[in-house]
This record gives C-alpha cells, structure tokens and sequence, in this order.
C-alpha cells in the first residue's frame, strides 16, 4: 500500500498483484485548491493500483469536503465532491494510450509520477465552472442566508 501523503510515486515499486494508494492528505497542502475554495475541511484519496506492463492503471477516488462561494448568491455553500479517477501512470503517453485509449494520461517522468500535483489536478479540474446552491428558487438561500441580487433592465 502506496500513502496518499507522499509526494511522489514511483511506479517501478507498484506490484504486479496491484496495490492501493490511500489515505488522508492535508488539504493546506494543495496551495491551488485552497485558492478555488473558501475552505477546505478533508481529502481522502482510495485508488486501486494495477500494472498492465509498463503503464499503472489507476482506479477509484478521491473525496473533497470543503465550501465554495455561489455565484448566484455570493454565499458560501458547502461543496462535497467525489472524482473518480481513471488514469495510466507511464513515463510515454504512447504507452498508455496503445493500452487503453479511455485512461487519463499521466507522465512518470524518469519512472516518478509528482504524486501531489496529479492528485490536486484531478479535484481541480473536477470543480463546478459556475458554482451555485442547487436549491435556491427566489428569495433569500436557504443555503447561505443571503438573497441574491436582481439586475434590473
């Protein structure tokens, strides 16, 4: 079992039973996701590891708890997201997309995945463009308390 923690990832050391990479990781540790967010409370990382000759086929998770700020209201509304992950770990792009054209490229460069930066590039690009509270109608939120403001013609 490969820590979520680390901030590397050789993918020689990945079994050719599998392995899992899991666990918790800081989220002041991902500088670029604090700056999306208003906060950040938790990010668990659950991946299932599988080599497939020289490419790593991974599978699963990751979960974010955290808020963002609504773009129709401007309050802060709670965001829980889950992003699965379906990546090939391999020092060529051609080796993966010649296994599985579906898998999400990721470059190990020298054999060495930056195992932080992939993490926090997959929550990122899995961001909402336009945040809103899904359950605002008129009014005030009832998420964030605020009433949004009206343009007038």
């Amino acid at each position: 079992m490969f820590s979520a923690k680390a901030s590397s990832l050789s993918i020689a050391r990945v079994s050719v039973h599998g392995d899992r990479l899991e666990g918790i990781i800081d989220p002041r540790s991902w500088l670029r996701l604090g700056e999306a967010l208003v906060s950040v409370q938790t990010v668990s990382v659950s991946l299932d590891l599988i080599r497939r000759g020289q490419v790593i086929a991974a599978d699963g998770q990751i979960r974010v708890l955290g808020e963002v700020r609504c773009e129709r209201c401007t309050g802060v509304m709670p965001l829980p997201l889950s992003v699965s992950v379906h990546s090939g770990l391999a020092e060529q792009e051609s080796a993966v997309l010649a296994m599985d054209s579906t898998l999400e490229v990721v470059i190990a460069e020298n054999g060495v995945v930056a195992q932080q930066v992939w993490l926090e590039d997959e929550v990122l690009l899995a961001l909402p463009m336009i945040p809103r509270c899904a359950e605002w109608k008129s009014g005030i939120c009832p998420v964030s308390g605020l009433e949004p403001l009206t343009v007038v013609k």
